[in-house]
């Protein structure tokens, strides 16, 4: 169920004061009613008192709402490769710790740009006007400052795809995405990289016999079983050396 459309609920700060004005409206209304009036007076005085104070309750309970329908909903990251939720979710935290709700979607968003992910499609823009040199020197720079981020190899494989003379370096970083992201986990961008290379390329990965095995079993699970096969058959011969 989604959580903005859950009970509101007043709680922190907000539920102390409500507690406090309804206790205080209880105790002046109980108090002025009994000096003045007597036992009767008390007593209206009470319900004078509860009146006022819920209606004290009710004002701060819609402020509540008010400010809960304000914010804006986390993004669904569920269909996000694991490296993308990562980047998305930390934007968001770093925005909401910043900005008021009214902000904080678009200060998301520049966070967003202004990150790894940003930073990769520069890059890939680079590449796609035909810049392809300074593209992969922006790549290098970015995995000397992200060196555990298999996305920057692999956004590597996908760069240079069309360029034949540079196989021998789209192969190099393959190899390094794949063992980065089998050994960390993130499946959906392993098989990313699997599917950008063609047969030969495949037989020609720098990786060892665990690393095959574990695609194998990304790939299966992936309905890949051709694939996954083909990975099982490169493990054994590795293993059989």
């Amino acid at each position: 169920m989604d959580e903005r459309d859950k009970t509101i609920e007043v709680q922190g700060p907000a539920a102390v004061a409500a507690v406090a004005i309804v206790i205080l409206c209880l105790a002046a209304g109980g108090f002025l009613g009994w000096r003045y009036t007597g036992p009767l007076g008390g007593l209206l005085g009470v319900l004078a008192g509860t009146a006022v104070g819920a209606l004290s309750f009710t004002i701060i309970r819609a402020r509540a709402t008010a400010q809960r329908f304000d914010e804006p909903p986390a993004p669904d990251v569920r269909e996000l490769p694991p490296d993308q939720a990562v980047q998305v979710l930390s934007a968001m935290m770093g925005a909401s710790a910043t900005a008021a709700a009214a902000e904080s979607g678009v200060r998301l968003q520049a966070q967003v740009q202004g990150g790894l992910l940003g930073e990769l499609s520069k890059a890939r823009t680079r590449a796609q006007s035909g810049d392809l040199d300074g593209a992969l020197a922006k790549l290098r720079s970015l995995a000397e400052d992200h060196p555990r981020s298999p996305a920057i190899p692999a956004e590597m494989v996908h760069i240079l795809a069309d360029h034949e003379d540079r196989t021998d370096e789209r192969l190099a970083a393959a190899s390094t995405a794949l063992r980065m992201a089998v050994s960390g986990g993130l499946n959906r961008l392993a098989k990313r990289v699997h599917d950008d290379l063609d047969e030969d390329e495949r037989d020609k990965l720098e990786l060892d016999a665990p690393t095959w095995e574990r695609l194998a079993t990304i790939l299966a699970a992936n309905g890949a079983e051709d694939d996954a096969a083909a990975s099982s058959i490169r493990a054994q011969v590795i293993i059989d050396r």
